[in-house]
């Protein structure tokens, strides 16, 4: 195992050690410390927290102020308009922008041998949002295998407002997750239409989508995989604190259940991952953890509604009087 780079900081426990870094709030990488093997790395990503710096793939990052796509990058409340910064291909605004929550230095306002809080403060304009955000983010390790994820904004102005963790999962350190057997807790999910926009909730049945029973993941299916499972709530609450369970993986001896307050878990299976720069094609910037190419690393992204203010969806936007809150939960048990 590497010893941490220079600026990164570093929560622990008996089993697992995670490092955080303050470009992107990031989990740069979370080490299963009793692997047989010795510590393996569990995410994909690079050895230099400076290589992150040209990450288009948000690996790791927390995205927002709205993660996932807007449409024509363009919010409507009231009578006003707002025009948001344009960073997708087909003309949407993506992650929140080309300089999203996830390209910022975000300041560490506290830091326990177990656990690390961010804060960041977006002003009003940023990206082209409307209103003054503050934003929080902790990372908390505990003994029982888990590590939780909690978001928190507040908005002076109505907003809409969506923080998501984009960690590229790989439990066992193969080429790529075909080896990942997956279990998806939806029935529905959103398919993406010819401009890669969420559609109305339709059945994963008869689709490469499946995952209501559990099974390895296909290699034909990596270059599809990429949309949001509307969660089964009704059956999956999580010991009565408010989390209902949105996936379970399962590869090289561990198993990692996701967990979230959320409606959504977004999966993505990587088919857009590559190197990402001359330096790294060329072996000059090291990946840590798996190789970076397609299909590498798994996605299990814990969010609100895609495409939630276009689609005129009243609970996604916060104001002063309503503050944003969003928990994950990354929970590791041993096969």
């Amino acid at each position: 195992m590497l010893p941490a780079p220079p600026g990164v900081y570093v929560i622990r426990n008996a089993s697992f050690e995670a490092w955080l870094l303050p470009l992107g709030a990031r989990l740069m990488q979370l080490w299963w410390l009793g692997a047989p093997e010795g510590p393996r790395p569990l995410c994909v990503g690079f050895e230099s927290p400076q290589d992150y710096r040209s990450d288009n793939l948000s690996m790791g990052s927390v995205c927002g102020r709205y993660g996932n796509r807007i449409e024509d990058a363009l919010l409507g409340v009231a009578d006003q308009r707002y025009a948001l910064d344009v960073n997708h291909p087909m003309g949407h605004c993506l992650h929140g922008g080309r300089v999203g929550f996830g390209k910022r230095v975000w300041r560490v306002r506290a830091h326990t041998p177990t656990a690390l809080s961010f804060h960041l403060h977006s002003a009003s304009g940023d990206q082209g949002f409307p209103g003054n955000c503050d934003a929080s983010v902790s990372y908390a390790l505990s003994n029982d295998g888990c590590l939780t994820w909690t978001a928190t904004a507040q908005v002076d102005a109505p907003c809409p407002i969506n923080l998501v963790p984009h960690p590229y999962w790989n439990l066992d350190g193969h080429a790529d997750v075909t080896t990942h057997q997956l279990w998806v807790n939806a029935h529905t999910y959103l398919p993406l239409n010819a401009r890669e926009l969420p559609e109305p909730p339709a059945s994963v049945a008869d689709t490469p989508f499946d995952y209501t029973t559990a099974r390895h993941i296909r290699r034909a299916d990596i270059p599809a995989l990429d949309a949001a499972y509307l969660i089964h709530r009704a059956a999956s609450a999580d010991h009565g604190n408010g989390l209902h369970v949105a996936a379970r993986c399962e590869a090289g001896g561990l198993r990692l259940t996701v967990s979230t307050d959320r409606p959504f878990v977004h999966l993505y299976a990587a088919a857009g991952l590559a190197p990402q720069s001359v330096a790294e094609a060329n072996g000059h910037a090291k990946p840590l953890g798996v190789a970076h190419q397609p299909g590498a690393g798994l996605c299990l992204e814990t969010e609100d509604w895609p495409n939630g203010p276009a689609n005129q969806r009243e609970e996604v936007w916060y104001d002063a009087h309503r503050a944003y809150s969003h928990k994950a939960r990354w929970q590791f048990t041993t096969l």
